[in-house]
């Protein structure tokens, strides 16, 4: 976790892969006018592979790993992305879904992030930020408010080398860049990560006569579950020695103040076999 008193270092992702994108054009005009203390860093999309989970299960690809190392050093992210059939192209898409999975080391989770987006158009790929906003909710990611950023009509607003042609569009850009500043600074402090599989590991070992076998286990933003079978000897009054139950159970957590609470627990006995415990 990067500390209050360190300089602001913002992760790039650009939504177009073209040579001399208008995207890429308006991010790199955006980074030149960004306040003191705020760094940039250009995280390349175009190489990931498709997200599979099965790829997730050993080593994940290098590619994979280092853009998820990239957005880990990060304090910010800005999105400077075109519209593609009124909603974002399908390697920004990827590449939140590679830095979200697995679900419990999401990538992206309490990072402030801004997005601009850009067409040669009218209307300022308006879809395309929203969907990209929507994304924000489910990833956990703060998002800058005002000012929005729209840039429409953009080979209006760059000439052919990138860069901005009239005061109006450079104090535009400035503005937005000083208030991505304040809001990522204002939000810099990210939560730790939840690890669902390093609780359900000290929740499965063997404790007071109780042993756990989880059949699955699923985590997902701040809420995960388990499914399995609780293996317990319990005492009854009156009873000389302790019995045997078999339950299944469906525990429900969520992730507060750094640590996994229950929320729910269904619990109902199950017969007992010649193999059971």
């Amino acid at each position: 976790m990067l500390g209050m008193n360190e300089a602001l270092h913002v992760a790039v992702l650009v939504g177009s892969l073209r040579r001399g994108s208008f995207s890429r054009k308006v991010a790199e005009a955006l980074v030149a006018r960004a306040p003191a203390g705020m760094s940039s860093e250009f995280v390349e999309i175009g190489a990931l592979p498709l997200y599979n989970q099965d790829l997730d299960e050993g080593a994940p690809p290098a590619a994979w790993a280092r853009f998820r190392e990239s957005l880990g050093r990060a304090s910010a992210i800005l999105f400077v992305t075109p519209e593609y059939n009124r909603s974002i192209p399908g390697c920004l898409k990827n590449a939140l879904d590679v830095g979200s999975r697995p679900a419990e080391k999401n990538v992206f989770r309490g990072l402030p992030a801004a997005v601009a987006s850009v067409t040669p158009y009218q209307l300022g790929a308006f879809g395309a930020n929203h969907a990209l906003r929507q994304t924000f909710v489910f990833l956990d990611m703060p998002a800058l408010q005002q000012p929005e950023l729209y840039v429409g009509r953009v080979r209006d607003v760059l000439d052919e080398a990138g860069a901005v042609k009239d005061p109006k569009t450079d104090e535009l850009f400035r503005n937005f860049m000083a208030a991505f500043a304040r809001f990522a600074e204002a939000n810099r402090e990210r939560p730790a990560a939840p690890d669902f599989e390093a609780f359900m590991q000290k929740r499965a070992a063997p404790a007071r006569g109780t042993v756990v076998e989880v059949l699955h286990r699923e985590a997902s933003g701040n809420l995960a579950f388990w499914t399995g079978i609780e293996h317990a000897r319990v005492a009854f009054d009156g009873a000389e020695t302790p019995l045997g139950m078999k339950l299944r159970v469906t525990e429900v957590f969520r992730f507060e103040n750094g640590d996994f609470r229950l929320v729910h627990r269904h619990a109902e006995a199950q017969p007992e076999t010649n193999s059971d415990r």
